[in-house]
């Protein structure tokens, strides 16, 4: 019985030396707060920043694993060359056992292109001097700041924040825009060539979003569709016209209100799925004040480049 109790007690101890503690070191500011922590033992040296791990490195010899917020790579060596893996949310999960907080996150913040149109009120293209030329009327919108209010866990919630938007409105004929003495808009037609003739436009923008995130356990932020107001202020316009004279460039910009509407606001549709994020916003006011120029309806479609 004494035989067998020591042969157990041997064995006890070779399996927790072979598993022995890891050699851990922390890097921590004032008493509490941990910088930096590295662990290194039997499965290899892991080293990870900040309190929630926003940044983790693991070498494991052939496999090297690194986490940066919510992407990551994982690089693999082997007879058969080096592997190199982009890693989403899931395989994060997967490979760092790490779990990401489940809070809900909007889709506002980000850099948008589109283009710009508008539309009469019978929801048709002007056929006059205010004619664009689709394909070169851009839209541009920068959306710096962003507000996420779950209403449904992860699944539902309001979004808000602040935009700045920039529209180019270039016309397809000879011409540009002016007022006239009473501020009414009307045609300024040119006898050059024009080049480029276009009414520009810039605001800051204010949303209120409402976004559903669809199958969140399974998709988590990749599927979204959304729909709201977005409140714009006019900050500034101006025309500007380009030809060329005897082989001379001539530019000849005007800065003025042209008595566009100062505020204005659009209904927005928004969805997105991985890396393909739409939207669509049309204007509920007109682009000019009423009784100031022609009633026009302004819309953009594009696509959600970069998310912040």
């Amino acid at each position: 019985m004494t035989k067998i109790f020591l042969t157990g007690m041997i064995f006890v101890l070779m399996i927790s030396g072979l598993y022995a503690a890891p050699d851990t070191t922390n890097v921590t500011l004032g008493k509490k707060k941990k910088i930096v922590q590295i662990i290194d033992n039997y499965e290899g040296t892991n080293v990870m920043v900040g309190e929630n791990g926003g940044i983790i490195v693991h070498d494991g010899g052939d496999t090297v694993k690194i986490k940066l917020g919510r992407k990551g790579l994982k690089i693999v060596e082997s007879d058969n060359g080096t592997n190199i893996q982009i890693l989403d949310e899931n395989d994060i999960e997967r490979e760092f056992h790490h779990k990401f907080s489940k809070r809900f996150k909007g889709n506002w913040a980000g850099f948008e292109f589109g283009m710009n149109n508008y539309l009469t009120p019978d929801f048709t293209l002007p056929n006059n001097f205010m004619t664009l030329h689709t394909g070169k009327s851009w839209n541009v919108n920068i959306n710096f700041l962003q507000y996420s209010l779950p209403i449904v866990k992860q699944s539902v919630g309001l979004v808000t924040g602040l935009g700045f938007q920039m529209n180019d409105y270039k016309f397809s004929s000879n011409n540009n825009i002016q007022k006239d003495a009473v501020g009414n808009i009307i045609e300024l037609p040119y006898a050059e060539n024009l080049h480029t003739s276009k009414l520009h436009a810039n605001y800051l923008t204010l949303p209120l979003i409402l976004e559903f995130h669809l199958n969140p356990d399974r998709f988590g932020r990749k599927f979204y569709i959304s729909g709201g107001i977005i409140g714009s202020m006019k900050l500034w316009s101006y025309t500007k016209v380009k030809y060329y004279d005897q082989g001379n460039k001539i530019k000849n910009k005007v800065r003025d209100d042209f008595s566009i509407s100062p505020l204005q606001a659009a209904a927005t549709l928004r969805f997105g799925f991985k890396t393909i994020r739409v939207f669509a916003n049309y204007n509920l006011n007109t682009l000019f004040e009423t009784g100031k120029g022609p009633e026009l309806y302004p819309f953009s479609v594009g696509l959600v480049l970069l998310q912040f």
